[in-house]
């Protein structure tokens, strides 16, 4: 195998486990909002469900 080669299995690989840990990452929101919280998970999608959590942070 090439450098070449290995470099962008690599990259394929890093870009995998960061899609990845985004996906765990909304749909683990998903479930706390819809599950926990009582409200429709989906709406932990909507820009002003951030605004309001970003609001505790701040």
């Amino acid at each position: 195998m090439s450098s070449g080669e290995h470099i962008l299995r690599s990259l394929i690989r890093i870009a995998a486990i960061l899609l990845a840990g985004v996906l765990l990452f909304i749909i683990g929101s998903m479930i706390g909002y819809g599950v926990m919280g009582g409200g429709n998970p989906f709406k932990v999608l909507l820009p002003d469900v951030w605004r309001h959590i970003l609001e505790f942070i701040h």
